[in-house]
């Protein structure tokens, strides 16, 4: 339902035409996830282990969604979008990486400052 809402948001926002609610709710999901599972490893804030598998794999998992981001890239390049596709690919795995580990950084600065 979030990345429904989400979804409806920023299409209102910026229009239909480029995959940017899908973009904004990976990235998202991906920093969520990093600092998730990092809290929960460090057991700091008592994350149990099972929550954390309900919340990134289930809660997270759900609101992420590799396979419109897969689609959204192939329609793209079906539009002969090249330029745009290759971007939007590079920008979704590059930068959710990246926003993955700033979760996990995070993370370890608020269990240092607890």
């Amino acid at each position: 339902m979030c990345r429904y809402a989400l979804t409806l948001l920023v299409v209102g926002k910026f229009g239909p035409g480029l995959p940017i609610a899908t973009l904004f709710i990976n990235l998202s999901g991906s920093f969520l996830i990093g600092l998730l599972s990092e809290l929960a490893q460090t057991r700091a804030v008592g994350i149990d282990p099972l929550l954390r598998i309900g919340l990134t794999t289930g809660v997270l998992g759900g609101y992420t969604t590799f396979s419109s981001f897969a689609f959204e890239t192939l329609t793209l390049g079906g539009e002969r979008e090249w330029r745009l596709a290759l971007t939007y690919a590079v920008c979704s795995v590059v930068f959710g990486v990246a926003l993955c580990y700033a979760g996990m950084v995070l993370a370890r600065v608020m269990v240092r400052s607890a």
